[in-house]
Protein backbone atom coordinates (compact mmCIF):
# COMPACT_ATOMS: atom_id res chain seq x y z
CA UNK A 1 0.00 0.00 0.00
CA UNK A 2 3.07 2.40 0.84
CA UNK A 3 4.88 1.66 -2.51
CA UNK A 4 1.56 2.27 -4.41
CA UNK A 5 1.18 5.34 -2.42
CA UNK A 6 4.60 6.86 -2.58
CA UNK A 7 4.49 6.38 -7.17
CA UNK A 8 1.12 7.95 -7.12
CA UNK A 9 2.73 11.06 -5.34
CA UNK A 10 5.88 10.72 -7.33
CA UNK A 11 3.69 10.47 -10.68
CA UNK A 12 1.56 13.43 -9.68
CA UNK A 13 4.18 15.67 -8.22
CA UNK A 14 6.38 14.75 -11.39
CA UNK A 15 3.72 15.59 -13.73
CA UNK A 16 2.23 19.07 -12.03
CA UNK A 17 5.87 20.57 -11.93
CA UNK A 18 6.90 19.09 -15.86
CA UNK A 19 3.66 21.38 -16.85
CA UNK A 20 5.15 24.39 -15.41
CA UNK A 21 8.75 23.60 -17.01
CA UNK A 22 7.30 22.54 -20.42
CA UNK A 23 5.19 25.78 -20.65
CA UNK A 24 8.10 27.88 -19.97
CA UNK A 25 10.25 25.53 -22.67
CA UNK A 26 6.62 25.73 -24.72
CA UNK A 27 6.86 21.99 -24.95
CA UNK A 28 3.52 20.11 -24.60
CA UNK A 29 3.45 19.06 -21.21
CA UNK A 30 1.45 15.89 -22.20
CA UNK A 31 4.31 14.55 -23.98
CA UNK A 32 6.44 14.38 -20.40
CA UNK A 33 3.64 12.26 -19.17
CA UNK A 34 4.10 9.44 -21.29
CA UNK A 35 8.02 9.72 -20.68
CA UNK A 36 7.05 9.12 -16.75
CA UNK A 37 5.24 5.76 -17.68
CA UNK A 38 8.17 5.00 -19.84
CA UNK A 39 10.92 5.52 -17.34
CA UNK A 40 8.74 3.61 -14.30
CA UNK A 41 8.00 0.40 -16.47
CA UNK A 42 11.46 0.19 -17.28
CA UNK A 43 12.85 0.73 -13.61
CA UNK A 44 9.87 -1.52 -12.42
CA UNK A 45 8.34 -4.15 -14.44
CA UNK A 46 6.40 -5.84 -11.92
CA UNK A 47 3.69 -2.86 -12.35
CA UNK A 48 2.31 -5.31 -15.17
CA UNK A 49 0.90 -7.22 -12.34
CA UNK A 50 -0.91 -4.74 -11.08
CA UNK A 51 -1.98 -2.60 -14.25
CA UNK A 52 -2.98 -5.32 -16.83
CA UNK A 53 -4.56 -4.27 -20.03
CA UNK A 54 -7.91 -4.33 -18.21
CA UNK A 55 -7.23 -2.53 -15.28
CA UNK A 56 -5.72 -0.05 -17.10
CA UNK A 57 -8.84 0.11 -20.00
CA UNK A 58 -11.28 0.62 -16.88
CA UNK A 59 -8.98 3.22 -15.72
CA UNK A 60 -8.90 4.82 -18.97
CA UNK A 61 -12.58 5.22 -19.32
CA UNK A 62 -13.54 6.57 -16.06
CA UNK A 63 -10.43 9.07 -16.65
CA UNK A 64 -12.20 10.18 -20.14
CA UNK A 65 -15.66 10.35 -18.35
CA UNK A 66 -14.47 13.05 -16.12
CA UNK A 67 -12.20 14.86 -18.88
CA UNK A 68 -15.53 14.71 -20.86
CA UNK A 69 -17.54 15.98 -17.97
CA UNK A 70 -15.22 19.10 -17.31
CA UNK A 71 -15.70 19.96 -20.92
CA UNK A 72 -19.27 19.88 -20.50
CA UNK A 73 -18.95 22.71 -18.09
CA UNK A 74 -17.68 24.98 -20.14
CA UNK A 75 -20.65 24.43 -23.13
CA UNK A 76 -22.88 26.90 -23.76
CA UNK A 77 -26.36 26.08 -25.06
CA UNK A 78 -26.80 28.95 -26.98
CA UNK A 79 -23.18 28.92 -28.25
CA UNK A 80 -24.19 25.67 -29.54
CA UNK A 81 -27.39 26.44 -31.22
CA UNK A 82 -24.99 27.98 -34.04
CA UNK A 83 -22.36 25.16 -33.91
CA UNK A 84 -24.63 21.76 -33.91
CA UNK A 85 -25.43 21.06 -37.28
CA UNK A 86 -21.07 21.53 -37.95
CA UNK A 87 -20.21 19.82 -34.72
CA UNK A 88 -22.51 16.79 -35.00
CA UNK A 89 -21.29 16.00 -39.09
CA UNK A 90 -17.35 16.64 -37.74
CA UNK A 91 -18.59 14.11 -35.16
CA UNK A 92 -20.49 11.62 -37.10
CA UNK A 93 -19.70 11.58 -40.94
CA UNK A 94 -16.11 12.77 -40.38
CA UNK A 95 -15.01 9.97 -37.86
CA UNK A 96 -16.42 7.78 -40.71
CA UNK A 97 -14.70 9.23 -43.43
CA UNK A 98 -11.25 9.67 -41.76
CA UNK A 99 -11.58 6.17 -40.15
CA UNK A 100 -11.87 4.40 -43.56
CA UNK A 101 -8.65 6.48 -44.92
CA UNK A 102 -6.65 5.50 -41.90
CA UNK A 103 -8.22 1.94 -42.11
CA UNK A 104 -6.90 1.52 -45.81
CA UNK A 105 -3.17 3.17 -44.69
CA UNK A 106 -2.62 1.02 -41.26
CA UNK A 107 -3.68 -2.35 -43.31
CA UNK A 108 -1.42 -1.63 -46.27
CA UNK A 109 1.89 -0.14 -43.60
CA UNK A 110 1.07 -2.48 -40.71
CA UNK A 111 -0.19 -6.20 -42.58
CA UNK A 112 -2.30 -6.88 -39.69
CA UNK A 113 -6.30 -8.15 -39.98
CA UNK A 114 -8.81 -5.73 -41.48
CA UNK A 115 -10.00 -5.41 -38.32
CA UNK A 116 -7.57 -4.70 -36.09
CA UNK A 117 -6.50 -1.74 -39.09
CA UNK A 118 -10.26 -0.59 -38.36
CA UNK A 119 -9.91 -0.55 -34.90
CA UNK A 120 -6.59 1.54 -35.27
CA UNK A 121 -8.12 3.85 -37.93
CA UNK A 122 -11.14 4.26 -35.40
CA UNK A 123 -9.20 4.99 -32.79
CA UNK A 124 -6.70 7.52 -34.87
CA UNK A 125 -9.77 9.43 -36.26
CA UNK A 126 -11.10 10.60 -32.61
CA UNK A 127 -10.57 14.34 -31.90
CA UNK A 128 -9.08 14.20 -27.92
CA UNK A 129 -11.47 16.62 -25.95
CA UNK A 130 -8.57 16.95 -23.34
CA UNK A 131 -6.42 17.91 -25.68
CA UNK A 132 -8.68 20.32 -27.52
CA UNK A 133 -10.24 21.81 -24.38
CA UNK A 134 -6.92 22.77 -23.04
CA UNK A 135 -5.32 24.22 -26.35
CA UNK A 136 -8.42 26.22 -27.51
CA UNK A 137 -9.33 26.98 -24.25
CA UNK A 138 -6.49 29.94 -24.17
CA UNK A 139 -6.80 31.10 -27.63
CA UNK A 140 -8.43 33.92 -29.08
CA UNK A 141 -9.83 32.50 -32.15
CA UNK A 142 -13.25 33.29 -33.63
CA UNK A 143 -16.19 32.05 -31.33
CA UNK A 144 -18.02 29.86 -33.67
CA UNK A 145 -14.55 27.83 -34.67
CA UNK A 146 -14.18 27.40 -30.81
CA UNK A 147 -17.82 26.16 -30.39
CA UNK A 148 -17.27 23.87 -32.98
CA UNK A 149 -14.36 21.78 -32.50
CA UNK A 150 -15.15 21.64 -28.82
CA UNK A 151 -18.68 20.53 -29.38
CA UNK A 152 -17.17 17.89 -31.94
CA UNK A 153 -14.64 16.84 -29.52
CA UNK A 154 -16.89 16.11 -26.98
CA UNK A 155 -19.51 14.04 -29.11
CA UNK A 156 -17.27 12.14 -31.29
CA UNK A 157 -15.91 9.95 -28.64
CA UNK A 158 -19.49 8.24 -28.43
CA UNK A 159 -19.06 7.84 -32.22
CA UNK A 160 -15.99 6.13 -31.94
CA UNK A 161 -16.28 3.94 -29.55
CA UNK A 162 -19.52 2.71 -30.86
CA UNK A 163 -17.79 1.57 -34.15
CA UNK A 164 -15.09 0.45 -31.21
CA UNK A 165 -17.71 -1.68 -30.14
CA UNK A 166 -19.34 -3.12 -33.32
CA UNK A 167 -16.09 -3.70 -34.36
CA UNK A 168 -14.71 -6.02 -31.63
CA UNK A 169 -18.15 -7.66 -31.85
CA UNK A 170 -18.25 -8.42 -35.28
CA UNK A 171 -14.79 -10.51 -34.92
CA UNK A 172 -16.28 -12.08 -32.14
CA UNK A 173 -19.62 -13.29 -34.18
CA UNK A 174 -20.24 -15.85 -36.51
CA UNK A 175 -22.38 -17.59 -38.66
CA UNK A 176 -24.56 -13.78 -39.43
CA UNK A 177 -25.34 -12.51 -42.60
CA UNK A 178 -23.92 -9.04 -44.00
CA UNK A 179 -28.44 -7.99 -43.58
CA UNK A 180 -28.10 -8.86 -39.99
CA UNK A 181 -24.70 -7.41 -39.12
CA UNK A 182 -25.88 -4.12 -40.72
CA UNK A 183 -29.27 -4.19 -38.56
CA UNK A 184 -27.34 -5.50 -35.61
CA UNK A 185 -25.25 -2.03 -35.67
CA UNK A 186 -28.20 0.17 -36.54
CA UNK A 187 -30.25 -1.05 -33.42
CA UNK A 188 -26.95 -1.05 -31.26
CA UNK A 189 -26.49 2.46 -32.63
CA UNK A 190 -29.67 3.90 -31.36
CA UNK A 191 -29.61 2.31 -28.18
CA UNK A 192 -25.97 3.48 -27.22
CA UNK A 193 -27.08 7.12 -28.81
CA UNK A 194 -30.43 7.27 -27.51
CA UNK A 195 -30.13 5.92 -23.84
CA UNK A 196 -26.57 7.87 -23.44
CA UNK A 197 -28.61 10.88 -24.04
CA UNK A 198 -31.62 9.93 -22.19
CA UNK A 199 -29.47 9.23 -18.70
CA UNK A 200 -27.18 12.48 -19.18
CA UNK A 201 -30.35 14.98 -20.05
CA UNK A 202 -32.18 13.19 -16.62
CA UNK A 203 -29.14 12.87 -14.41
CA UNK A 204 -28.76 16.67 -15.36
CA UNK A 205 -31.92 17.76 -14.73
CA UNK A 206 -31.99 15.90 -11.35
CA UNK A 207 -28.75 17.37 -10.89
CA UNK A 208 -29.40 20.88 -11.12
CA UNK A 209 -32.52 20.50 -8.85
CA UNK A 210 -30.91 18.90 -6.47
CA UNK A 211 -27.65 21.87 -6.76
CA UNK A 212 -30.11 24.49 -6.09
CA UNK A 213 -32.37 22.90 -3.56
CA UNK A 214 -29.73 21.70 -0.52
CA UNK A 215 -27.63 24.14 1.79
CA UNK A 216 -24.98 22.56 2.19
CA UNK A 217 -22.93 23.46 5.14
CA UNK A 218 -19.61 24.28 3.22
CA UNK A 219 -19.19 25.25 -0.59
CA UNK A 220 -16.22 22.20 -0.94
CA UNK A 221 -19.21 19.71 -1.17
CA UNK A 222 -21.01 21.30 -3.85
CA UNK A 223 -18.05 19.77 -5.98
CA UNK A 224 -17.84 16.32 -3.94
CA UNK A 225 -21.84 16.20 -5.55
CA UNK A 226 -21.17 16.86 -9.46
CA UNK A 227 -18.65 14.51 -8.55
CA UNK A 228 -21.13 11.74 -7.50
CA UNK A 229 -23.55 13.19 -10.63
CA UNK A 230 -20.89 12.09 -12.94
CA UNK A 231 -20.36 8.86 -11.97
CA UNK A 232 -24.13 8.51 -11.71
CA UNK A 233 -24.44 9.41 -15.26
CA UNK A 234 -21.66 6.82 -16.60
CA UNK A 235 -22.66 4.15 -14.77
CA UNK A 236 -26.50 4.21 -15.38
CA UNK A 237 -25.64 5.03 -19.16
CA UNK A 238 -23.27 1.98 -19.48
CA UNK A 239 -25.24 -0.41 -17.04
CA UNK A 240 -28.72 0.02 -19.72
CA UNK A 241 -26.34 -0.67 -23.00
CA UNK A 242 -25.70 3.15 -23.61
CA UNK A 243 -23.29 5.50 -24.41
CA UNK A 244 -21.43 6.56 -20.90
CA UNK A 245 -19.38 9.38 -22.16
CA UNK A 246 -22.20 10.79 -24.31
CA UNK A 247 -24.51 10.64 -21.32
CA UNK A 248 -21.62 12.10 -18.31
CA UNK A 249 -21.01 15.00 -21.57
CA UNK A 250 -24.78 15.71 -21.24
CA UNK A 251 -24.97 15.56 -17.97
CA UNK A 252 -22.27 18.19 -17.65
CA UNK A 253 -24.22 20.19 -20.25
CA UNK A 254 -27.75 20.24 -18.98
CA UNK A 255 -25.84 21.06 -15.01
CA UNK A 256 -23.39 24.40 -16.99
CA UNK A 257 -26.57 25.83 -18.72
CA UNK A 258 -28.74 26.21 -15.64
CA UNK A 259 -28.60 28.08 -12.56
CA UNK A 260 -25.49 26.28 -10.46
CA UNK A 261 -24.74 26.81 -6.74
CA UNK A 262 -20.82 27.72 -6.18
CA UNK A 263 -20.03 27.31 -9.99
CA UNK A 264 -16.73 28.66 -9.35
CA UNK A 265 -15.84 25.87 -6.71
CA UNK A 266 -16.80 22.96 -9.02
CA UNK A 267 -15.60 24.14 -12.00
CA UNK A 268 -11.76 24.93 -10.37
CA UNK A 269 -12.24 21.41 -8.90
CA UNK A 270 -13.25 19.45 -12.24
CA UNK A 271 -10.78 21.38 -13.93
CA UNK A 272 -8.10 20.07 -11.18
CA UNK A 273 -9.54 16.74 -11.70
CA UNK A 274 -9.32 16.85 -15.66
CA UNK A 275 -6.11 17.67 -15.43
CA UNK A 276 -5.13 14.33 -12.96
CA UNK A 277 -6.70 12.36 -15.61
CA UNK A 278 -4.90 13.85 -18.36
CA UNK A 279 -1.83 12.84 -16.51
CA UNK A 280 -3.01 9.12 -15.57
CA UNK A 281 -3.97 8.76 -19.52
CA UNK A 282 -0.30 9.75 -20.75
CA UNK A 283 1.51 7.52 -17.85
CA UNK A 284 -0.65 4.48 -18.90
CA UNK A 285 0.17 4.85 -22.62
CA UNK A 286 4.09 5.09 -21.73
CA UNK A 287 3.69 2.04 -19.53
CA UNK A 288 2.79 -0.05 -22.50
CA UNK A 289 5.45 0.96 -24.64
CA UNK A 290 7.90 -1.10 -25.35
CA UNK A 291 11.06 0.78 -26.78
CA UNK A 292 12.60 -2.37 -29.04
CA UNK A 293 8.58 -2.49 -30.66
CA UNK A 294 8.93 1.71 -31.46
CA UNK A 295 12.29 1.22 -32.98
CA UNK A 296 10.76 -1.73 -35.27
CA UNK A 297 7.67 0.51 -35.97
CA UNK A 298 9.18 3.91 -36.26
CA UNK A 299 8.75 3.98 -40.31
CA UNK A 300 4.98 3.36 -40.01
CA UNK A 301 4.33 4.75 -37.51
CA UNK A 302 5.63 7.89 -38.76
CA UNK A 303 3.70 7.63 -42.16
CA UNK A 304 0.66 6.57 -39.97
CA UNK A 305 0.96 9.56 -38.18
CA UNK A 306 1.58 11.58 -41.54
CA UNK A 307 -1.36 10.30 -42.79
CA UNK A 308 -3.92 11.00 -39.94
CA UNK A 309 -2.52 14.84 -39.52
CA UNK A 310 -2.41 15.76 -43.61
CA UNK A 311 -4.32 13.24 -45.50
CA UNK A 312 -7.14 11.97 -42.86
CA UNK A 313 -8.36 14.75 -41.19
CA UNK A 314 -8.20 17.15 -43.75
CA UNK A 315 -10.73 14.76 -46.33
CA UNK A 316 -12.77 14.40 -43.20
CA UNK A 317 -13.87 18.17 -42.66
CA UNK A 318 -13.76 18.64 -46.38
CA UNK A 319 -16.07 16.34 -46.58
CA UNK A 320 -18.65 17.02 -43.29
CA UNK A 321 -18.20 20.73 -43.38
CA UNK A 322 -19.44 20.64 -46.93
CA UNK A 323 -22.41 23.86 -47.58
CA UNK A 324 -22.22 25.19 -43.70
CA UNK A 325 -20.53 28.25 -44.74
CA UNK A 326 -17.04 28.45 -43.67
CA UNK A 327 -14.14 29.29 -45.36
CA UNK A 328 -11.35 27.64 -46.76
CA UNK A 329 -9.04 29.27 -44.11
CA UNK A 330 -11.62 27.91 -41.35
CA UNK A 331 -11.78 24.54 -43.22
CA UNK A 332 -8.04 24.85 -43.04
CA UNK A 333 -7.91 25.49 -39.48
CA UNK A 334 -10.22 22.93 -38.36
CA UNK A 335 -8.53 20.48 -40.13
CA UNK A 336 -5.23 21.48 -38.23
CA UNK A 337 -6.88 21.59 -35.08
CA UNK A 338 -7.91 18.16 -34.61
CA UNK A 339 -6.25 16.83 -31.68
CA UNK A 340 -5.61 13.51 -30.52
CA UNK A 341 -4.92 13.05 -27.16
CA UNK A 342 -6.43 10.51 -24.30
CA UNK A 343 -9.08 8.90 -26.72
CA UNK A 344 -7.10 7.60 -29.00
CA UNK A 345 -5.08 5.42 -26.21
CA UNK A 346 -8.82 4.47 -24.82
CA UNK A 347 -9.98 3.06 -27.99
CA UNK A 348 -6.75 0.78 -28.27
CA UNK A 349 -6.56 -0.19 -24.71
CA UNK A 350 -10.05 -1.92 -25.73
CA UNK A 351 -9.22 -3.82 -28.55
CA UNK A 352 -6.09 -4.93 -26.83
CA UNK A 353 -8.70 -6.37 -24.12
CA UNK A 354 -10.05 -7.85 -26.46
CA UNK A 355 -7.32 -9.58 -27.87
CA UNK A 356 -8.31 -8.65 -31.33
CA UNK A 357 -5.82 -10.36 -34.11
CA UNK A 358 -2.90 -8.14 -34.59
CA UNK A 359 -3.38 -5.80 -31.35
CA UNK A 360 -0.25 -6.18 -30.11
CA UNK A 361 1.32 -3.39 -32.56
CA UNK A 362 -1.72 -1.18 -32.43
CA UNK A 363 -0.70 0.46 -28.84
CA UNK A 364 2.70 1.50 -30.45
CA UNK A 365 1.51 2.79 -33.42
CA UNK A 366 -0.83 5.14 -31.51
CA UNK A 367 1.74 6.18 -29.87
CA UNK A 368 2.86 7.81 -32.95
CA UNK A 369 0.20 9.66 -33.86
CA UNK A 370 -0.72 11.24 -30.52
CA UNK A 371 2.73 12.27 -30.02
CA UNK A 372 2.78 13.56 -33.45
CA UNK A 373 -0.60 15.11 -33.10
CA UNK A 374 0.70 16.77 -29.68
CA UNK A 375 3.58 17.73 -30.50
CA UNK A 376 3.17 19.21 -33.93
CA UNK A 377 -0.40 20.56 -33.99
CA UNK A 378 0.09 21.44 -30.37
CA UNK A 379 3.12 23.87 -30.80
CA UNK A 380 1.60 25.23 -33.68
CA UNK A 381 -2.19 25.79 -33.36
CA UNK A 382 -2.22 29.10 -32.18
CA UNK A 383 0.19 30.41 -35.07
CA UNK A 384 -1.72 29.01 -37.55
CA UNK A 385 -4.50 30.39 -36.53
CA UNK A 386 -2.90 33.91 -36.77
CA UNK A 387 -1.25 33.14 -39.79
CA UNK A 388 -4.36 32.45 -41.17
CA UNK A 389 -5.98 35.67 -39.83
CA UNK A 390 -8.83 33.63 -37.25
CA UNK A 391 -7.75 35.43 -34.21
CA UNK A 392 -10.15 37.82 -32.46
CA UNK A 393 -9.43 40.70 -29.45
CA UNK A 394 -10.33 38.90 -26.78
CA UNK A 395 -8.37 39.90 -22.72
CA UNK A 396 -5.38 38.48 -21.99
CA UNK A 397 -5.89 36.35 -18.81
CA UNK A 398 -8.62 33.87 -18.55
CA UNK A 399 -11.70 34.64 -16.40
CA UNK A 400 -11.31 32.19 -13.96
CA UNK A 401 -7.64 33.22 -13.17
CA UNK A 402 -8.82 36.76 -12.91
CA UNK A 403 -11.41 35.48 -10.88
CA UNK A 404 -8.70 33.56 -8.62
CA UNK A 405 -6.23 36.45 -8.38
CA UNK A 406 -9.32 38.82 -7.01
CA UNK A 407 -9.99 35.96 -3.92
CA UNK A 408 -6.34 35.91 -3.72
CA UNK A 409 -6.61 39.81 -2.82
CA UNK A 410 -10.01 40.86 -1.62
CA UNK A 411 -13.04 40.00 0.64
CA UNK A 412 -16.59 40.24 1.09
CA UNK A 413 -17.97 42.30 4.24
CA UNK A 414 -21.62 41.51 4.85
CA UNK A 415 -23.42 44.31 6.68
CA UNK A 416 -26.90 44.53 8.11
CA UNK A 417 -28.51 47.67 7.98
CA UNK A 418 -30.87 47.57 11.21
CA UNK A 419 -33.92 49.65 11.64
CA UNK A 420 -32.91 52.24 14.17
CA UNK A 421 -29.59 52.98 11.99
CA UNK A 422 -28.40 56.28 11.41
CA UNK A 423 -27.69 55.12 7.59
CA UNK A 424 -31.77 54.74 6.89
CA UNK A 425 -32.30 57.00 3.88
CA UNK A 426 -29.25 57.85 3.62
CA UNK A 427 -28.06 57.74 -0.20
CA UNK A 428 -24.68 55.62 -0.68
CA UNK A 429 -23.06 58.78 -2.40
CA UNK A 430 -23.07 60.17 1.20
CA UNK A 431 -21.15 57.10 2.91
CA UNK A 432 -17.38 58.05 2.91
CA UNK A 433 -15.81 54.63 1.95
CA UNK A 434 -12.03 53.52 2.08
CA UNK A 435 -10.29 53.59 -1.21
CA UNK A 436 -10.35 50.21 -3.42
CA UNK A 437 -13.46 49.46 -1.69
CA UNK A 438 -17.02 49.33 -2.94
CA UNK A 439 -20.45 48.15 -2.16
CA UNK A 440 -21.38 46.03 -5.26
CA UNK A 441 -24.69 44.59 -4.01
CA UNK A 442 -27.41 45.53 -1.47
CA UNK A 443 -30.21 42.29 -1.12
CA UNK A 444 -33.41 43.46 -0.37
CA UNK A 445 -35.71 41.07 0.86
CA UNK A 446 -35.98 38.57 -2.32
CA UNK A 447 -34.09 40.72 -4.33
CA UNK A 448 -30.88 41.88 -5.51
CA UNK A 449 -30.22 45.90 -6.12
CA UNK A 450 -26.93 46.67 -7.64
CA UNK A 451 -26.29 49.98 -5.82
CA UNK A 452 -25.61 53.62 -7.41
CA UNK A 453 -25.00 56.84 -5.95
CA UNK A 454 -28.50 57.98 -5.51
CA UNK A 455 -29.42 54.74 -3.84
CA UNK A 456 -30.86 55.14 -0.73
CA UNK A 457 -30.42 52.74 2.03
CA UNK A 458 -33.75 50.86 4.18
CA UNK A 459 -33.72 48.76 6.87
CA UNK A 460 -33.17 45.51 6.53
CA UNK A 461 -31.00 45.75 3.90
CA UNK A 462 -28.06 43.77 3.80
CA UNK A 463 -25.19 45.58 1.93
CA UNK A 464 -22.14 43.13 -0.06
CA UNK A 465 -18.80 45.38 0.59
CA UNK A 466 -16.11 44.48 -1.55
CA UNK A 467 -12.54 45.30 -0.63
CA UNK A 468 -8.85 44.82 0.83
CA UNK A 469 -8.23 42.62 3.30
CA UNK A 470 -6.85 45.67 5.32
CA UNK A 471 -9.47 47.77 5.22
CA UNK A 472 -11.70 45.75 7.00
CA UNK A 473 -10.80 47.86 11.07
CA UNK A 474 -11.99 50.98 9.01
CA UNK A 475 -15.26 49.51 7.59
CA UNK A 476 -16.26 47.85 11.06
CA UNK A 477 -15.54 51.92 12.61
CA UNK A 478 -17.60 53.20 9.64
CA UNK A 479 -20.57 50.59 10.52
CA UNK A 480 -20.38 50.86 14.00
CA UNK A 481 -23.70 50.29 15.49
CA UNK A 482 -24.88 47.93 12.55
CA UNK A 483 -24.57 44.32 12.24
CA UNK A 484 -21.42 43.67 10.47
CA UNK A 485 -20.42 40.13 9.57
CA UNK A 486 -17.28 38.57 9.20
CA UNK A 487 -15.19 38.97 6.04
CA UNK A 488 -15.01 36.06 3.57
CA UNK A 489 -13.42 34.98 0.58
CA UNK A 490 -15.33 35.29 -2.73
CA UNK A 491 -17.34 32.64 -3.64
Amino acid sequence: MNTITLVVAVVLLCGVLLVRVNKQLGFPALISFVGIGAVYAAIYPAVFETITPTTAKDLSYLALAFILFEGGLHTSLRRVKHAFAPSISLATVGVVVSAAIMTALAYELLHVSLVAAALLGVAASSTDAASVFSVLGGTALRRRLVDVMELESGTNDPMAFFLTTILIQWQQLTGHSISQAIWYTLVLFLLQMGVGFFIGFLTGIFGSFINRSIDLDTGGMYPAFTLGLALLSFALAQSLYGSGFLAVYVTSVVLSNRRLEHRYSILRFHEGLAWTMHILMFVVLGLFLVPRDLAYLAGPGVLLAVGALFLARPAAVWVSTLWMGFTAKERAFMAWAGLRGAAPIVLILSAVEAQVTGYIVLIEVVFFVVIASTLVQGLTVNWVAEKLDLLEPTPSENILDLISITRENAVILPVEIGQTSRLVDKRMVEIKFPENTLCYGIVRGNQVVVPRGSTKLRSGDHLLILSDLRHIPSLKTLFQGEQVGPPAMLP
